[in-house]
């Protein structure tokens, strides 16, 4: 039976996975593996023991699945012993390899012991965006699934303010333009199209919400750009990162309605588009090539939705 189930939460892994999308997946394997070698090469002792007790106590926590394995199996408990004592077992593993033996027991204890808590209550509620686009359901969702990604980003800007790097600025600005345009990576349901009257309309819509969205979210990350330095240089650099992850999101949003591959659109993507959004940042004049590509994207779209618009 722990089998078969550890088979059913990698197929939900795997579905998750296709939800996320490459780009957020390809950054996650990035930021898992600086962990792992952050937690290796960590001083501290106890830094590895309480990244493992609050991720072991916290997905105890919120799971919803224990009334559904408890008709499965008469002992929940046990059946609970043998996954939290395998999600735990790299963290031992490292503290093994590092000598601390009794850290690794402790885990293991503590795993354990894990099944007997009481699970911790806790009510909250959903995050409003009312400063985004209305109805602009992708970037919504985007910016719900990637908000701490956009916390970081403008945390480590704001670090590169007070130090006086404004390269710091500049390279979370562009990461922040390169996640916003994944927000439209996924293929968009035939059924939203309804809402739509013609194609016009629905172009209309996507400028309108990518060009609030990119703009309101992108203040913060402005004000500290310029706040380095008080240059004009900086402002003209702004709007050329405005202006091109307008035309990068708008070109992605138009590219996923010719090509219904998730996988073939983020190569296309990746080898086409993103050459010119990152190019027109400090060339400008690199603009005008994205602006007739991505109208050429818009009339292939076009021609592709005629029957449903």
């Amino acid at each position: 039976m722990f089998q078969l189930y550890l088979l059913l939460r990698l197929k939900n892994f795997g579905r998750i996975v296709i939800e996320l999308g490459i780009f957020r997946i390809v950054f996650l394997t990035i930021l898992t593996v600086a962990a792992i070698m952050i937690l290796f090469l960590a001083e501290n002792r106890f830094a590895i023991p309480v990244v493992c007790v609050l991720l072991l106590a916290g997905y105890h926590n919120v799971r919803k699945d224990k009334e559904f394995l408890r008709t499965l199996t008469p002992h929940l408990s046990v059946f609970l012993i043998k996954e939290y004592t395998l999600i735990a077992l790299p963290f031992a593993g490292i503290e093994i390899i590092k000598g601390q033996f009794t850290d690794a027991i402790g885990l293991w204890l503590f795993a354990a012991l894990l099944p007997c808590l009481k699970k911790i209550k806790l009510k909250h509620k959903p995050v409003r965006l009312p400063f985004l686009y209305k109805g602009s359901y992708e970037y919504i969702r985007m910016f719900r699934q990637s908000f701490w990604i956009y916390a970081l980003l403008l945390l480590f800007s704001i670090a590169g303010t007070v130090h006086g790097n404004i390269k710091i600025n500049k390279v979370c600005l562009i990461l922040w333009g390169l996640v916003q345009a994944s927000g439209y990576l996924q293929t968009m349901d035939n059924r939203y199209l309804l809402h739509f009257k013609n194609f016009k309309t629905l172009c209309l819509f996507q400028l309108k919400s990518i060009a609030w969205n990119v703009f309101i979210t992108s203040i913060p990350f402005s004000l500290a750009l310029i706040a380095s330095t008080y240059d004009q240089d900086e402002i003209l650099f702004f709007l050329s990162y405005y202006t091109a992850t307008l035309i990068y999101a708008i070109g992605i949003g138009m590219l996923r309605h010719i090509i219904p591959s998730p996988l073939l659109l983020f190569i296309v993507q990746l080898s086409i588009l993103m050459p010119f959004y990152l190019g027109s940042l400090f060339v400008p004049i690199i603009l005008i090539p994205g602006i007739a590509l991505t109208a050429l994207l818009t009339c292939h779209a076009h021609k592709r939705l005629k029957r449903l618009l």
